[in-house]
């Protein structure tokens, strides 16, 4: 696990400097402090900050083949290198290092951009081929690794962080509003874009070939298994080896692995399928303390679960004294974010980074397996679109006057996204199901200044959602949500803020519910499979677990990884919100209507409305602005 940087000049008269990679590299030591490596030469330059996890005492990087013509920078792990490396030696490569990064750069000999085909894991890495002039960039199937990039008259650059590139002075930090627009209404902001104009993020599944003569060519190099396969005589017993097969491949390390055990059903899947196999895990939950802690406490489940295996638990607590970590979060997830499990995840992360530097988590497994309430909702919208036009205008109308619960509730939130859904295309309803606010709303929170000077549309999103559903082909049903979900949110939400807040902690995650292995052999499965005619959330994963998991687990609500924040708005963090969403403070900023975020913080502070999400994303862009910006 690493994070590399990197600088090649479109002339190559013009030398890189050693000091500016460098400069890079120290942005994000965090995510590698145990050894840095450059590699200058000429017009190129290439960075690396390495946490030492495989081949302890080598592989430190940059690693060059053997004739010195190409190197690599590498962040990730490659789980079946050991199999991919034997091969490699059977062909006749020579290889110095017992590592996973030199097996990528010697498949580039064979295969050139297609040696990612073979890799089973999450990585982003740099290959500088100095004989054909190529700098070839590519990230994992499902975006688990980041990877930033600029593209200019002067050349490229990429980094693993977006900090990187801002220490370098390489980008102009000129706001990108239609990509800010889209982290306003979902709470991220959809790769390829980033918050500046000129910085973008190689989307998952891709490599980027730049050449010399500013030629820079993406391509996508994975399809995702959207044909739908018949269902094995046992679904149940197949899920619980493709989960052990998966766990297994996860947990080669040369250091110990710890998991991330919430209570909930996949977290607990994952730490069950390790002990099965004899790996009595650590585990580490979060309890909350504070306003509304008891509704988001799962410390019960998750000990039961761990005097099951006999795992050791090691119980964080979680408190909203966000004074000394709020903005060390921000900083730490580099852009625009607002998913509210950004508090327990830095916490978590922070205590088991403390003491290991590998954690399994059970991360993907409601996009796998049908955890979200929007994926019914999605199939729900279909028989809602066939009612009359006028019904649903009419339904839509009075759903902005039904008042929020005081207990912050979001039950009456997602009714009333529901029945804003109207019967266009598909990635459209989605879409409606997971907005903070519609449209109009959104647009008339900007001032006029802004909306005309930065000529907002309102559109972005929707642009993107209907991009990535229809660039693999049709799919509907309950696999058209599951998609969207591993286009969209899976990899520019939860795999992001992950990888941001574990890695500021120096802290590798691990996701065996995001292996393309796995999501292969499941996600073609049929949809009564997977959640029967009663559409019943989680069925297939449920039944794989009941011989595994206490009945305890079978029978919990859902939670999710979240504190209570809507409680947390209007108690512990009132003072912060206050101060930062200030009338004088929006005033001198000049983007968003004062008397319109007054609005929302005193529907919220009175429980009229639950705006915990909007509040949520204006103090989290906020404190960006305020520590990127200002």
């Amino acid at each position: 696990m690493c994070g590399i940087a990197g600088i090649v000049y479109h002339d190559r008269e013009r030398p890189v400097a050693e000091s500016l990679v460098r400069r890079m590299c120290g942005a994000i030591t965090h995510r590698g402090p145990d050894d840095e490596g450059v590699h200058v030469q000429g017009a190129a330059g290439l960075g690396m900050r390495r946490l030492s996890i495989i081949d302890l005492g080598g592989s430190r990087q940059p690693i060059y083949n053997e004739d010195g013509s190409k190197v690599i920078v590498f962040n990730g792990e490659i789980y079946n290198y050991q199999d991919l490396r034997a091969g490699l030696l059977t062909r006749g490569h020579t290889l110095r290092t017992s590592g996973d990064t030199e097996t990528v750069l010697h498949l580039s000999e064979e295969l050139g951009a297609d040696c990612v085909t073979p890799l089973r894991g999450m990585f982003a890495f740099a290959i500088w081929d100095a004989s054909t002039e190529t700098l070839l960039l590519a990230r994992d199937r499902f975006g688990i690794k980041p990877l930033y990039v600029i593209t200019a008259p002067w050349g490229i650059a990429f980094a693993s962080e977006l900090k990187a590139l801002h220490a370098a002075g390489l980008t102009s930090r000129d706001l990108d509003w239609e990509a800010l627009d889209t982290f306003f209404q979902l709470g991220y902001i959809p790769a390829p874009r980033s918050p500046f104009v000129d910085v973008h993020k190689l989307e998952p599944g891709h490599t980027l070939e730049w050449r010399r003569n500013g030629e820079a060519t993406a391509r996508r190099y994975w399809q995702f298994p959207l044909e739908q396969r018949p269902s094995p005589p046992d679904p149940e017993e197949r899920v619980r080896e493709w989960l052990d097969g998966s766990v297994a491949a996860h947990l080669v390390s040369d250091v110990p692995v710890a998991t991330f055990l919430s209570g909930g059903l996949d977290s607990s899947a994952v730490t069950a399928s390790m002990a099965v196999m004899g790996n009595t895990p650590h585990a580490f939950t979060a309890r909350y303390q504070g306003s509304g802690a008891t509704t988001a406490d799962e410390t019960g489940l998750a000990r039961t679960l761990a005097n099951r295996y006999g795992a050791e638990l090691t119980v964080v607590d979680i408190r909203p004294e966000l004074l000394d970590i709020f903005e060390p979060i921000i900083r730490a997830l580099d852009e625009p974010h607002a998913d509210d499990s950004a508090v327990p995840s830095w916490l978590l992360s922070q205590a088991v980074g403390s003491r290991y530097k590998v954690a399994l988590s059970g991360l993907g497994g409601d996009e796998l397996f049908a955890g979200y309430r929007r994926h019914f909702g999605l199939l729900a919208t279909e028989h809602y679109a066939r009612l009359p036009a006028g019904v649903r205008r009419v339904a839509s109308s009075m759903s902005r006057l039904v008042p929020e619960p005081r207990d912050g509730a979001l039950g009456v939130d997602r009714l009333k996204r529901f029945l804003r859904t109207g019967n266009g295309f598909v990635p459209d309803r989605f879409l409606s199901l997971m907005t903070r606010l519609s449209n109009d709303e959104r647009l008339a929170l900007y001032t006029p200044d802004l909306r005309q000077r930065a000529g907002i549309t309102g559109s972005a999103a929707t642009a993107r959602f209907r991009d990535v559903f229809s660039a693999q082909g049709s799919v509907s049903g309950l696999a058209a949500g599951l998609f969207l979900d591993y286009q969209t949110f899976l990899p520019d939400d939860i795999l992001a803020l992950s990888d941001r807040l574990s890695m500021a902690h120096s802290l590798e995650v691990r996701v065996p519910f995001v292996d393309h292995v796995l999501i292969e052999n499941v996600f073609p499965l049929p949809q009564r499979v997977k959640i029967g005619a009663l559409w019943r959330a989680k069925k297939l994963l449920r039944r794989s677990l009941r011989p595994r998991l206490p009945r305890e687990h079978m029978r919990a609500p859902k939670r999710g990884f979240v504190g209570p924040t809507a409680a947390w708005l209007r108690n512990e963090l009132r003072p912060i919100l206050a101060d930062e969403l200030s009338p004088e403070r929006q005033r001198r900023l000049g983007y968003f209507d004062p008397a319109a975020v007054q609005t929302l913080l005193d529907e919220h502070l009175t429980g009229r409305q639950n705006w915990e999400r909007m509040l949520w994303a204006l103090l989290c862009f906020s404190t960006w602005h305020r520590l990127y910006m200002e």
